[in-house]
């Protein structure tokens, strides 16, 4: 994989657009990207990340800002990465979400994130994913590397550089877990040690029932439950013993049941002898009685035949009797009815005398006579009459009842008139003033506009002087502390001299008295290490400044505490002279003073600008309101014009409502003063017409129905055999009694029979003439019932205790075989699971996930060491630890430097800061190359370093410029991220990031002394 060219636009601190070609580097093969603090080299790499992956390494924990803050509310924000994979060539554009302003109206809205993917084919761009979630599923398939993997070994992102050599066991698993994706295993491991524990929980369950079992049986056999040991012999010996209860009852029962029965049939045959004797005494006592009373029967019967004679009669007397009364009642009923109707005053209009009086119907009524001695047709036609004259005025009743409403309504429409012409007139006058408000307040608004428009910019420049006050004030601190460094620097370094030119002083003094020191050391015969002489006549003799082994080794031992100190002064100095720089940089020109005054200039020209940005949106929002009243004007005027006009056809509609209503009301004869008033006297007159109609119907059906009734009344007497009327009621009984008495002659027949039959039938049997003791046989037969009872239960109860204990100990039998299973299948999962998460019987301790990683971490060091070798002059080799840890901590991928010139390995920690950032590189270079074996040996065309080189000093500055040379060599274009001036001069191919004068970056491309030039434009989507 291969990176070409990036373009960015309002990304990070770059705000125009800049277009980076990295394919201008392949030549040189090693390139610096440079710049000052914070001048945006690492957005570099952050935007590369963002187009690919939509993610930024540096904030993983934290909400990311990627757009500019430089960035005003229309400019955009994307970035645009192109890359080879292969022959095939991709880019893909992504811009992320952010707030812009709104197209219509004032405020701003969200702009949701967006991506494309583009292929190149056949000389254009040719769009695959216009969306982010396609973007990222084909960038998914098209890129063999996931983002933990790009950071890996493209990307080595800054403050990551060394997290996976001193990472332990568990922090490198989740690393390389993410990079080879060996989730599956720690997943496996789950599952297994879930099927261990439904496993467990199997047994522990058959376990349970079988004690269960158990416990039951021992309650249904009475007895104890047994120990686990004890339960074979238990079930032997319960079904043993209930078999034995269980026969023995059964034998008991038959007996019993004999012995029941026969006490019962004695019980039964007293019974029926003791109660044939008694029906027999009953009934010779009945027939006795029943002679008695002979002739009394005689009479009911004679009773009952002349009362059932009267029956057909009697209804035919209660319907003449009630047909008298009617007819009675009803010719009283038309008496008073004639009487009340020459009484009423509405006669006259209800039955007219002569045709000049009576109108229309006067004809009718006339041919009849006078109202009380019409007939019943004649009242039936002058009633029909007197209902259509009543229809006919109900038209001028209803107009004549409308009157007063259409009286109303009509002022209310003429008032609606005046009502609506006023309003409208209001609104006229109302949209006739808005204009000269709205030019006088759009006047107000341009200007404040104009002066809000700067708050964004003056916001940013208050930061800025904020910033500068600030540095200002760390660089007098930085200052102070970098001149007391210096003193101490200057103490240090005379403290070193002066301890050096001492021991100097006391070896030169050493070496002036060396003869002294061989001649202590002289024996007598023995020869001199000097001249082999065994004679010593003058041995030399210690001078007065003669110096000892000892003193020179204590001289020397004072060195190495001040050169420690000495070099700690210095690393002191050039952090601070670091530091001073950087804040001599973020101060920029000027003294603290200048930047005083101009942070309260800044603030006072923010502070106007807000308040004019305010006044601009209560002018902004007063000239809506003003829009949205002058809507709601224009709106009323059309809604009052409309009403305007539905008001005058209304006032038009009750006139001429109001006249139709007044003609109809006046259409009634003289006399009377309304029509009202003459409809309600024409139904008067029709209720009087339909009253004597009524009367006079009532008594002619009344007379009828008697004659009817009399006439039905004497066909039945004679029917019956009655003289007369009244023969035929004493006769008569009423139902109740009629029904009384023919049940009592039915009764004294059937009694009489029933008595007679029982004699006959007992008076044959031979009974004994001494009564059975039925107290005595009733008892013997409880007893014996009893105790039948009592062994059927028994039995029962035996029979079913002994099929419980046979069907439980089946079931027990059945769970033990089950329980056997489960427990051979829970020790096999529960040793595997123990096994495969590095427990015993696993006395590595290495987890399956672990082992599976090792053998990758493996390679990783194999590749690591064939650079850290060459990195470290031999000295370093990286080693695989999978060895047992401290406390069974967990093992499987620790790593540990072993160092040759001690013959000793120990903790990666343990390496000084130049001697880590080589074990680093030399690891991120093999993790990348095993990754990218494992990814299906992708070509890694580009990698970028964003790590500390000023932690080296020269000569391993020198190594690692030599590694990074190795893999220039190799094919691969290397972009470094550093400060260090002398990588600056070493690599002549730079990428300078550099701050413009509103204090956004902007990059400069050069390649060996040519610049290529600084890269602004606009940028395209594709």
């Amino acid at each position: 994989m291969r990176l070409t060219r990036l373009a960015l636009e309002g990304f990070g601190p770059y705000l125009r657009a800049q277009e980076i070609d990295f394919a201008a580097f392949d030549a040189d093969g090693l390139f610096a990207i440079t710049g000052k603090t914070g001048a945006g080299k690492s957005t570099i790499l952050d935007a590369i990340c963002f187009a690919l992956y939509d993610r930024v390494p540096r904030y993983d924990k934290a909400e990311p800002v990627l757009r500019s803050h430089f960035c005003g509310e229309d400019d955009p924000t994307e970035v645009t990465l192109d890359y080879e994979l292969g022959t095939r060539r991709y880019r893909v554009w992504r811009s992320p979400a952010y707030a812009r302003a709104k197209k219509r109206g004032s405020g701003t809205t969200v702009k949701p994130a967006e991506a494309k993917l583009y292929a190149w084919r056949d000389g254009d761009w040719e769009i695959l994913a216009a969306r982010p979630v396609e973007v990222a599923e084909l960038i998914a398939t098209t890129v063999p590397l996931t983002a933990a993997q790009f950071l890996q070994v493209i990307l080595l992102a800054q403050g990551r550089f060394a997290e996976f050599l001193r990472a332990d066991t568990s922090e490198r698993r989740a690393v390389l877990r993410s990079l080879f994706g060996t989730q599956r295993f720690e997943d496996l491991e789950l599952t297994i040690r879930e099927a261990a524990k439904e496993a467990e929980a199997s047994v522990t369950a058959a376990d349970a029932q079988l004690g269960a079992l158990v416990d039951r049986a021992a309650g249904v056999a009475g007895v104890d439950a047994p120990p686990a040991a004890a339960r074979d012999a238990f079930w032997d010996d319960a079904l043993a013993a209930a078999a034995s209860t269980a026969t023995q009852a059964s034998l008991e029962r038959a007996a019993a049941s004999e012995r029941a029965e026969e006490a019962a049939l004695a019980l039964s045959a007293a019974r029926a002898v003791e109660e044939a004797r008694a029906r027999l005494t009953r009934a010779r006592e009945t027939m006795l009685d029943l002679a008695s009373r002979a002739q009394e029967h005689a009479a009911r019967e004679a009773r009952l035949s002349l009362a059932r004679r009267a029956v057909p009669v009697v209804g035919p007397l209660a319907a003449v009797t009630r047909a008298e009364a009617t007819e009675a009642e009803s010719r009283a009923a038309l008496e008073r009815a004639r009487e009340v109707a020459a009484a009423d005053a509405a006669a006259g209009l209800a039955w007219p005398v002569t045709a000049s009086a009576a109108g229309a119907g006067s004809e009718t009524a006339g041919a009849a006579g006078t109202l009380v001695e019409a007939g019943e047709d004649a009242l039936r036609d002058r009633a029909s009459e007197l209902s259509r004259e009543i229809g006919e005025m109900a038209a001028a009743v209803t107009a004549e009842e409308s009157l007063p409403a259409l009286e109303t309504a009509r002022a209310t429409a003429l008032e609606a008139v005046e009502q609506a012409e006023s309003a409208r007139a209001a609104t006229h006058r109302a949209l006739a003033e808005l204009p000269a408000r709205e030019a006088e307040l759009g006047e107000a608004k341009t200007a404040a506009s104009a002066a809000a428009a700067r708050v964004q910019d003056l916001e940013d420049a208050v930061e800025r002087a904020e910033k500068a006050v600030a540095a200002h004030a760390e660089l007098a601190e930085v200052a102070a502390a970098l001149a007391t460094a210096t003193e101490e620097v200057a103490r240090a370094a005379a403290a070193h001299q002066e301890a050096a030119a001492e021991h100097a002083r006391l070896a030169l003094g050493r070496l002036r008295s060396q003869a002294a020191h061989l001649a202590a050391d002289l024996s007598p015969g023995e020869p001199c290490p000097v001249c082999g002489g065994t004679d010593h006549p003058s041995p030399a003799q210690p001078s007065d400044d003669h110096v000892t082994d000892a003193q020179v080794e204590a001289a020397f031992a004072q060195i190495a505490p001040r050169e420690q100190r000495l070099a700690a002064a210095r690393e002191r100095h050039s952090e601070l002279d670091r530091l001073l720089a950087a804040a001599r940089e973020r101060a920029g020109e000027g003294d603290a003073a200048a930047a005083e005054a101009a942070l309260v200039e800044a603030r006072a020209a923010h502070a106007a600008a807000v308040e004019a940005a305010a006044e601009r949106d209560r002018l902004a929002a007063e000239l809506d309101a003003l829009g949205a009243r002058k809507t709601e004007l224009t709106r009323a005027l059309e809604t009052q014009a409309e009403a305007l006009e539905k008001a005058q056809a209304r006032a038009t509609e009750t006139a001429t409502a109001l006249d139709g209503a007044r003609t109809r009301a006046s259409r009634h004869p003289e006399g009377f003063a309304s029509a009202t008033a003459y409809a309600s006297a024409l139904r008067s007159a029709k209720s009087l017409v339909e009253t004597m109609a009524g009367a006079t119907s009532a008594a002619e059906d009344a007379a009828a129905t008697l004659a009817r009734a009399r006439e039905e009344l004497a066909a039945n007497l004679d029917a019956a055999g009655f003289a007369t009327a009244n023969e035929a009621r004493e006769a008569a009984l009423d139902p109740r009694e009629l029904a009384t008495l023919a049940q009592d002659v039915d009764d004294y027949r059937e009694a009489r029979a029933k008595a007679e039959a029982v004699v006959a039938e007992l008076s044959e049997r031979e009974l004994p003439d001494e009564p059975a003791d039925l107290d005595a046989l009733s008892h013997a037969a409880a007893e014996s019932a009893r105790s039948r009872d009592a062994a059927i239960e028994a039995a029962t109860g035996a029979a079913a205790r002994l099929a419980t204990l046979e069907q439980l100990r089946a079931e027990y039998e059945a769970r033990g075989e089950e329980s056997a299973a489960a427990r051979a299948e829970r020790d096999v999962v529960a040793v595997l699971a123990d096994s495969l998460e590095g427990k015993a019987p696993n006395e590595r301790r290495l987890r399956l996930e672990s082992f599976v990683l090792a053998s990758k971490l493996e390679r990783i060091v194999a590749a690591a060491n064939a650079r850290l070798e060459t990195m470290s002059s031999g000295q370093y080799r990286l080693e695989h630890d999978d060895q047992a840890q401290y406390r069974g901590k967990e093992t499987g991928l620790a790593l540990r430097i072993a160092d040759s010139h001690t013959g000793q390995s120990r903790s990666t920690r343990s390496l000084s800061g130049g001697e880590t950032f080589l074990a680093s590189l030399a690891l991120a270079l093999g993790l990348a190359e095993t990754v990218t074996a494992e990814a299906g040996g992708i070509e890694l065309g580009t990698l970028f370093i964003d790590e500390g080189f000023g932690s080296l000093d020269g000569d391993t500055l020198e190594i690692a410029m030599s590694t990074l040379e190795d893999l220039r060599d190799s094919g691969r274009t290397v972009g470094l991220i550093s400060h260090v001036e002398a990588m600056h001069d070493a690599i002549p191919a730079r990428l300078e990031v550099e701050k413009a004068a509103d204090g956004s970056s902007r990059v400069r491309t050069r390649v060996g002394l040519q610049e290529v030039g600084l890269h602004t434009g606009g940028v395209a989507a594709g």
